[in-house]
């Protein structure tokens, strides 16, 4: 079983739009991967689950430096470590990335509802999506400080 890319799409969108709407920067789409491993990608990471005509689950992962970027540029608070507003900061990303993409869904008739976002901290925390289809995951390159760069993953599985 497949997925089809009329679902991949909105969340390229969704994710690129946010970025620069509301942080001011580009997203560079990295190669597309099947994920292999249920397990989070970075080390905060949004969660939240999405149901209606069609149901899965969207992760929105960050290692902890893109994370506290995200914060900073969010808010204009700086942080040393991943504070709770620092959590708080990714689950609201992650809504309103989820937002977005259920727009367009529904744009397309697509009718979808979705669970209030929960964030985990931690590496390699496992995840065990409810679909029956593998994981997409969409890096995502982006620039912090200095021109370091960083990556945000968008993973999910939807059917």
């Amino acid at each position: 079983m497949t997925m089809d890319v009329k679902y991949i799409n909105p969340f390229i969108a969704a994710a690129k739009n946010v970025f620069k709407t509301m942080l001011g920067m580009d997203l560079m789409l990295g190669k597309p991967y099947l994920k292999d491993v249920r397990a989070t990608s970075g080390d905060v990471t949004g969660i939240m689950g999405l149901v209606g005509d069609q149901k899965g689950t969207l992760c929105i992962s960050f290692r902890d430096k893109g994370a506290l970027f995200v914060f900073k540029t969010l808010v204009g608070d700086e942080c040393d470590s991943v504070t709770p507003d620092v959590v708080d900061a990714v689950g609201e990303l992650t809504n309103i990335i989820s937002g977005s993409a259920r727009g367009e869904f529904e744009k397309a008739g697509i009718n979808l509802k979705a669970a209030i976002p929960m964030v985990v901290v931690g590496k390699n925390v496992e995840m065990n999506f409810i679909t029956r289809i593998p994981i997409i995951s969409l890096p995502f390159n982006f620039s912090v400080n200095n021109g370091e760069n960083e990556v945000m993953f968008l993973d999910f599985s939807f059917e």
